[in-house]
């Protein structure tokens, strides 16, 4: 799946992406505020400046993922615990 995909499956109304690869995808400044990523890949993709709120991201694999300046409000994640070097400039508020 390519960002162009994902982008138009999110306008249409999907919200389920569980288990998708997104490896190496580049979603800046993405809305995709309530999407559900349960145990997606999302290994070295570019999410910087996107907006996640409200997503869920339990079991998701973000070695190497860029999310900073990313809207994380809200976002579910076991323990709110992320394994991610950037982390650190995302709006994350549990």
């Amino acid at each position: 799946m390519d960002a162009n995909e994902v982008l138009r499956r999110y306008a249409t109304g999907e919200r389920n992406f569980r288990q998708q690869d997104w490896r190496g995808l580049s979603l800046v400044k993405a809305n995709l505020s309530g999407i559900d990523l349960t145990g997606a890949n999302l290994n070295n993709s570019d999410l910087s400046n996107s907006d996640l709120s409200n997503a869920n991201l339990n079991w998701v694999n973000l070695k190497g993922a860029n999310l900073s300046g990313a809207n994380l409000t809200g976002v579910k994640m076991p323990n709110g615990y992320m394994h991610n070097d950037l982390i650190e400039s995302a709006n994350y508020f549990g």
